[in-house]
């Protein structure tokens, strides 16, 4: 399902994902994770259990809408991916606090790695994805869309956004 290869996202486009809440169901509790920000305790503690996990969608490639019959394929032919991957996924949903985007149905995935994450990242159009360990804060992760390695955006890291944006 590769897509035309985006451009970078623009600062203010970097600080809407930066902004966006991504809200999961763990352990009976709706968990909403923010980049930067620590996570919840349930989710801390699910990710203590199941070990690093990506944060990912195939709606919207390259931040364009698409019709929502459009994303809900693409959200499918992730889904069966991963599967046939031999990975599990969960969904949920990343919204816009502002009220601009509309919420986008994301996979929260354990165990795939930060390469892998990246590698299908890029093949399902994405410019960001989320990467989350346990007792550390969400982060916030560009993909490197000459394939090289994604770069990590934020507090520490000295990428784009770094110590910036908006956080929330």
């Amino acid at each position: 399902m590769a897509t035309e290869t985006p451009p970078p996202p623009d600062p203010a486009l970097l600080a809407a994902y930066r902004a966006a809440e991504y809200v999961i169901p763990v352990g009976g509790r709706i968990c909403r994770i923010k980049v930067d920000r620590p996570t919840p305790a349930p989710f801390d503690a699910w990710l203590d259990a199941e070990g690093p996990a990506g944060w990912l969608t195939a709606f919207n490639p390259g931040s364009r809408r698409l019709p929502i019959l459009e994303n809900l394929k693409r959200h499918q032919a992730l889904w069966r991916r991963l599967q046939a991957e031999g990975l599990t996924a969960s969904a949920g949903y990343a919204g816009d606090p502002a009220g601009i985007w509309p919420d986008e149905t994301s996979l929260l995935v354990p165990a795939i790695g930060l390469a892998r994450l990246h590698r299908l990242a890029l093949e399902f159009g994405q410019l960001a994805f989320l990467w989350l360990e346990a007792g550390e804060p969400a982060r916030l992760w560009l993909t490197d869309l000459s394939g090289g390695r994604p770069v990590p955006t934020g507090p520490g890291h000295g990428g784009p956004g770094a110590g910036g944006g908006r956080g929330s």
